[in-house]
C-alpha cells in the first residue's frame, strides 16, 4: 500500500468513532490527530472492535460447491459474485479493492500496533494477567487474520514445492517503509504455527460464555488443530486438538434445538470457540437468501432422522432448498471455530494416522448429539481408508457454510482425493478441475498496483 495509505490506518482508531461511545480513546474523530493506543484498556477496546475482527474472508465459499443459484437469480447478483461462481479468469473485473484482502490486513496492522505498544507498558502486577490475554489475543487475531489470506490468495500447502510456492505478504510491525514481499507457503504456515504457539500460554483458558470475539486458549489450540490439519501434520493436529478438547469439549445436542426457527441458534452457542463471520457485503452468502439453495446431492445426504436436516436448511420453494441462520445467530455465515470442527480434526488426524477405532469413537461422539433420540447407530468402520472416508462425508456434512470447503477441496486434490466442480447456467456449462490455477485467487489490482507484488496466475 502507499505510504500515506498505511500512515492513516496506522492512526487506527481514529476512524472508528461508530465503535464505542464509552472512552475517549474510541471516540476520537479523524481530524483530531494521531492516537495510538498506549493503555491496557484502549488496546482491549481496539482488540473488541467488532466492526474490524469478527470478519475473515467469503470468496472460497462463494466458489465452492455447496449451493447453487438459477440463470435468473445469477444475472441479477454483482459483477464480482456472477464471476466467483463460474470462476471466471477476472473475478474482480473493475473492483479495486477487495475486502477479502484489505481486511485481514487492517486486523494484521491493528494487531501490530498492539503488539509494540505492549512492549512499551511495564505492567503492574495487578495488570499482568490482562497484559499477557491482551498480547495473545493480538498474536492469535494476527494468526487468524493470515490463516485466511493464505487459504485464499496462496496454493494448498505442497512439502514439495512449499518452499517456492508464493504465499502472501508477511508483516510483523508498523514500519511502512519495511512492507516485504510475497513469503513462500512455508513461511506463511511457520509465522502462524510461530504466532499461536507464543499465544497459547497467555491466553485466558476458560472460553468466553458470551464475548466469543475474545479468543482463549482452547481457540489457539483449535486454529493450531485446523492449521496442523491444513498441512498434513496428522500426529500434531491430533494433539492439538486433545489440548483443546481437555480444556473445553462441549457439544450440543441438536435434540434440544428447534427445528422450526430459521435461527435455532443464537451468537454465542455452547460449541462456539472464537466468533468470526463472512465478509456480509455478499448476497449469495446471506443465511436469508432466497436465491442460493443448497447442492442437491449434499442435501439429500442426511437422513430422515439425522436432525442437521431440519436444523441447518429450510424449503424456499419446491424442492428448492435454502440455508437457515447458523451459529453467528445472523444473517452471515459462522467462519469461526467451534469443538463440531475439533472433533472432527481429531477424527480425521486418527484416521490418517491408521487408528480407525479411535476415529469412529471421535465421529460417534459428535454424531450421537446430531440424531433423533433413540434412532442413532453408532458406525464402524473395516479400516482406516473406511473411517477416513465416512470422516469426510460428515465433515462436509457437519461444517456445511462454515467457510472451510473450500480449503478442503484444494487440500484434497493435492492429496489425490480430486473433484471437478461443475456449474449449470441454463445451456451453458462451467467446470473448475483439480488443482486449477483459479482456486488460488488473484491479488486485487490496487495491491499489485501500489505494492509491485508478483500476481496469481489465473
Amino acid at each position: 500500500m502507499k505510504k500515506q495509505i498505511i500512515v492513516y490506518v496506522f492512526i487506527a482508531v481514529c476512524v472508528m468513532q461508530v465503535a464505542c461511545n464509552k472512552t475517549e480513546f474510541l471516540d476520537q474523530k479523524p481530524n483530531s490527530g494521531i492516537i495510538i493506543p498506549t493503555t491496557l484498556t484502549d488496546m482491549r477496546l481496539l482488540l473488541d472492535y467488532t466492526q474490524v475482527f469478527t470478519f475473515s474472508p467469503g470468496l472460497g465459499e462463494m466458489a465452492a460447491d455447496d449451493y447453487y443459484v438459477l440463470p435468473a437469480n445469477w444475472q441479477a447478483l454483482p459483477a464480482i459474485e456472477r464471476s466467483s461462481y463460474i470462476w471466471d479468469a477476472d473475478i474482480y473485473t473493475n473492483q479495486q479493492s477487495v475486502s477479502d484482502w484489505s481486511l485481514p490486513y487492517q486486523q494484521i496492522l491493528y494487531c501490530n500496533i498492539i503488539l509494540e505498544q505492549l512492549e512499551k507498558i511495564n505492567p503492574a502486577s495487578t495488570e499482568l494477567t490482562e497484559w499477557r490475554d491482551i498480547k495473545g489475543a493480538a498474536l492469535f487475531a494476527r494468526a487468524f487474520a493470515l490463516s485466511g489470506l493464505v487459504q485464499h490468495f496462496a496454493p494448498a500447502f505442497d512439502s514439495s514445492t512449499m518452499t517456492s510456492d508464493l504465499g502472501v505478504p508477511i508483516r510483523l510491525n508498523t514500519d511502512v517503509k519495511n512492507y516485504s514481499q510475497r513469503n513462500t507457503v512455508k513461511e506463511c504456515y511457520d509465522q502462524i504455527f510461530s504466532d499461536l504457539q507464543t499465544a497459547v500460554p497467555l491466553l485466558l483458558p476458560s472460553v468466553p460464555p458470551i464475548a466469543k470475539n475474545r479468543p482463549s486458549r482452547p481457540a489457539a489450540y483449535a486454529l493450531l488443530a485446523r492449521t496442523a490439519l491444513f498441512t498434513s501434520q496428522y500426529a500434531q493436529a491430533k494433539l492439538y486438538a486433545d489440548s483443546c478438547l481437555q480444556l473445553y469439549n462441549t457439544l450440543i445436542d441438536y435434540n434440544t434445538v428447534s427445528t422450526s426457527s430459521v435461527t435455532p441458534f443464537d451468537r454465542s452457542p455452547q460449541e462456539s470457540l472464537y466468533y468470526s463471520q463472512a465478509i456480509s457485503s455478499y448476497t449469495i452468502l446471506s443465511t436469508i437468501s432466497t436465491t442460493t439453495f443448497v447442492d442437491t446431492l449434499l442435501y439429500n445426504q442426511y437422513a430422515n432422522n439425522d436432525l442437521r436436516r431440519a436444523i441447518f436448511f429450510r424449503t424456499i420453494s419446491g424442492n428448492n432448498m435454502g440455508f437457515k441462520r447458523g451459529y453467528t445467530g445472523a444473517i452471515t455465515i459462522f467462519t469461526g471455530l467451534a469443538t463440531n470442527e475439533v472433533y472432527l480434526i481429531r477424527a480425521e488426524a486418527l484416521a490418517r494416522l491408521g487408528q480407525a477405532t479411535a476415529a469412529m469413537t471421535d465421529l460417534n461422539s459428535l454424531l450421537r448429539n446430531r440424531w433423533r433420540t433413540g434412532t442413532f447407530i453408532p458406525l464402524t468402520a473395516i479400516s482406516p481408508a473406511d473411517a477416513l472416508a465416512k470422516v469426510l462425508v460428515e465433515r462436509r456434512k457437519e461444517l456445511v457454510w462454515r467457510g472451510l470447503r473450500w480449503q478442503d477441496l484444494k487440500r484434497y486434490n493435492k492429496q489425490g482425493q480430486t473433484t471437478t466442480l461443475t456449474r449449470l447456467l441454463g445451456t451453458s456449462r462451467y467446470t473448475l478441475s483439480p488443482n486449477s490455477n483459479k482456486y488460488v485467487f488473484a491479488i486485487p489490482q490496487d495491491e499489485i498496483s501500489q505494492s509491485n507484488l508478483i500476481q496469481n496466475p489465473r
